[in-house]
């Protein structure tokens, strides 16, 4: 029994191993592949980029920034709304 433990744990250590390795090259493909995309880019792709983002970010705070800050509960009021109905 000792035996079959010690090779199951050989199995999953090499099989370990190569998940690894496999694991570490398709990160380093992908970041080798990031890099050259980002190479490619030029200042006007990246300038319309910057302000597409910083247009929604400022949407999305308007929408969402604001009823954080609000005293409306409607979490709380969903809450209550439930218990009456029982």
């Amino acid at each position: 029994m000792a035996q079959q433990a010690q090779e199951t744990l050989r199995t999953v250590g090499d099989r370990a191993s190569e998940t690894w390795d496999d694991l570490s090259k398709r990160g380093a493909d992908t970041y080798r592949q990031g890099s050259r995309a980002l190479g490619e880019v030029d200042g006007t792709t990246a300038t319309g980029l910057l302000i597409a983002g910083a247009v929604g970010f400022g949407i999305a705070w308007l929408i969402f920034g604001q009823a954080s800050r609000s005293s409306d509960d409607v979490a709380g009021r969903m809450s209550a709304g439930s218990e009456r109905r029982r």
